[in-house]
């Protein structure tokens, strides 16, 4: 369907209440599609990209917080708002949760009801804007919701995001919890440490990261070459310069730490230093 409009998807089991929000914002210039069940709005999306959902909460077969989870799984980027009669708090709370941007208690108050479509649309609109600026510069950036998905990338992002096992959005969960503008985190993925810095957190409680990848051989080859030491000594400095303590150097290269503390000693003498602090200077330095 080809529109010049915004388009809103209305989805309500209540003929009535689809002829009201059909009226009222096709009076406002509006293209409504609507929808008499989940599955049916569902459906309808496979077929057309509204500019925003309207969505009944209570409905028979599938409700519309099971509706909205799979919209938001297929559609990130579509606004969904919740009309219901429930006034109960943990009901809103549900459909927040699920990727909703609003909710509106019926019976609808018109005013109030083209207000909200407006306002969402509009913000969708410099969303959208926003990410295309964005992906034209090539940068790794991420979304990430309160439950730890990936909401959107940009095109640089999408392998980096694509890669996260478990363990590593166990990790990014917990650190998004309480981290701050500039605050970095590094994961291992494979060959790769990702570090992941903060930026801040968006208007619909998402967080915005940036993602660099580090190639871990290449990494320990740079040292090796520019520091003239061995591979495995380069090996131990690109862990220490990464604040591992001997013990955890020895389990990540299946080594001991008296195997650790010996390559430790060669690459002090070949740096000429004496500590570890400095050890890890140099290596930084090296590696940046």
């Amino acid at each position: 369907m080809t529109s010049t409009n915004p388009i809103i998807l209305a989805v309500d089991d209540n003929t009535d209440s689809l002829n009201l929000l059909n009226t009222a914002l096709s009076a406002e210039g509006y293209t409504v599609l609507v929808a008499s069940s989940g599955q049916q709005a569902i459906d309808v999306l496979q077929k057309a990209t509204p500019n925003l959902v309207l969505l009944d909460a209570m409905m028979p077969e599938m409700d519309g917080f099971t509706a909205c989870k799979i919209i938001k799984q297929q559609h990130p980027d579509i606004p969904v708002i919740f009309m219901t009669g429930l006034s109960e708090t943990e009901h809103v709370v549900n459909g927040l949760g699920l990727g909703a941007v609003d909710y509106l208690v019926k019976p609808l108050n018109h005013t109030e009801l083209v207000a909200r479509v407006k306002v969402h649309i509009s913000n969708a609109e410099i969303n959208n804007n926003t990410k295309a600026a964005l992906d034209s510069t090539g940068q790794h950036l991420a979304a990430i919701n309160q439950q730890g998905d990936v909401i959107w990338t940009t095109e640089k992002a999408q392998a980096l995001v694509a890669g996260f096992n478990s363990k590593v959005k166990s990790h990014l969960l917990s650190w998004l919890a309480q981290a701050e503008t500039d605050q970095q985190l590094q994961v291992q993925q494979g060959q790769n440490t990702l570090v992941i810095s903060y930026i801040h957190a968006q208007n619909d409680g998402s967080h915005l990261i940036r993602i660099k990848a580090q190639n871990l051989k290449l990494l320990t080859q740079t040292l090796k070459l520019k520091l003239k030491i061995t591979r495995r000594e380069a090996d131990v400095l690109y862990w220490v310069a990464q604040a591992k303590t001997d013990w955890e150097i020895a389990q990540i290269l299946g080594i001991s730490e008296r195997t650790v503390n010996k390559h430790l000693e060669q690459v002090y003498r070949k740096l000429n230093v004496n500590n570890r602090t400095a050890a890890s200077g140099l290596a930084l330095q090296a590696i940046n």
